[in-house]
């Protein structure tokens, strides 16, 4: 770990998490802008490398000497696990976290504490724009459709609405709040951990009804670099695979044997038709997550 320190934040607003893979180049642009952030308002900054060796040096090399930019490595990438560790160890109320290859704007971070304000808000999305992306119409932003059978993500749209669940690259919440809710399952599926955020946004829309807000002013631009990030040298395979039993893991973590049924009649046409070759990693992660569900049942009764 690698935390050079100079200089002091008191009582920071918020913590800015990052979780950065083998792109220091890329990171560091969106440091750069934090620190411009940080000289306006109260401001931690946690980056958590996954990095190689060499692409950590360099990155360490270049990092702010300042006690409120705080630079973790990790030897293993583990996307659950960093989100976990920001929240876990920030020093703030509030947890924003951003991927590694977004660029902020004026308003950004702002936006997401100011959202804050009614007390009944417990996480923010922020909008995103892709890079090449037409923005969205649709303002069912974040929904999660027929109990997991379809997903309407729209997080471009340009209007303030609830959602179900945020976007990964963009999203805050009360610490207070993932600390009751038990933060991000770090059961789900290497290599890149799908669902993450959507398992978590749904167990707190579940817990606190219309308490994710959607805020356009959160804006980012995402640029999704071709190298680095979930964009690393994983087994395609695996990606797809992992990808497809965290989706069935989520279905029976989340939902009832009733919501399952309307869900799969729903789903199964276009999954038999389109894309069969996912149902046997879907079925394992749905089963693998209604054994956990059976066990914890158990040791409750217990």
């Amino acid at each position: 770990m690698a935390n050079r320190e100079k200089g002091s934040t008191i009582h920071p607003l918020i913590t800015v998490v990052i979780g950065t893979l083998n792109r220091p180049t890329v990171v560091l642009s969106l440091i750069r802008q934090l620190e411009e952030v940080a000289g306006k308002s109260p401001l931690e900054v946690m980056v958590i490398d996954q990095s190689l060796p060499d692409n950590h040096k360099q990155l360490a090399s270049f990092f702010p000497q300042k006690s409120n930019f705080k630079l973790i490595h990790f030897d293993k990438p583990n996307t659950c696990k960093y989100l976990n560790y920001g929240w876990r160890h920030a020093e703030s109320p509030l947890v924003l976290y951003l991927d590694d290859d977004v660029t902020i704007t004026e308003t950004t971070i702002q936006a997401h504490v100011n959202t804050y304000a009614t007390t009944s808000v417990m996480g923010v999305s922020g909008r995103v724009i892709n890079d090449g992306e037409q923005t969205a119409t649709d303002k069912r932003v974040g929904h999660v459709l027929w109990y997991g059978a379809e997903f309407a993500k729209n997080f471009s749209y340009d209007k303030s609405v609830y959602v179900d669940y945020p976007y990964g690259c963009n999203m805050s919440f009360r610490r207070s709040v993932l600390e009751k809710i038990g933060g991000f399952d770090e059961l789900l599926a290497p290599p890149i951990y799908a669902f993450n955020e959507v398992d978590l946004g749904v167990r707190i829309s579940r817990q606190w009804k219309n308490s994710l807000i959607f805020s356009p002013e959160a804006l980012v631009y995402h640029h999704q670099y071709k190298r680095g990030g979930t964009r690393n040298d994983f087994d395609q395979k695996k990606i797809v695979d992992g990808n497809n039993f965290n989706y069935g893991y989520f279905l029976g973590k989340n939902y009832s044997i009733v919501e399952n049924v309307i869900c799969f009649l729903r789903r199964f046409p276009f999954q038999a038709i389109k894309n069969r070759d996912a149902i046997p990693a879907i079925m394992q992660g749905f089963i693998s997550s209604r054994a956990t569900k059976a066990k914890s049942s158990r040791m409750r009764q217990v």
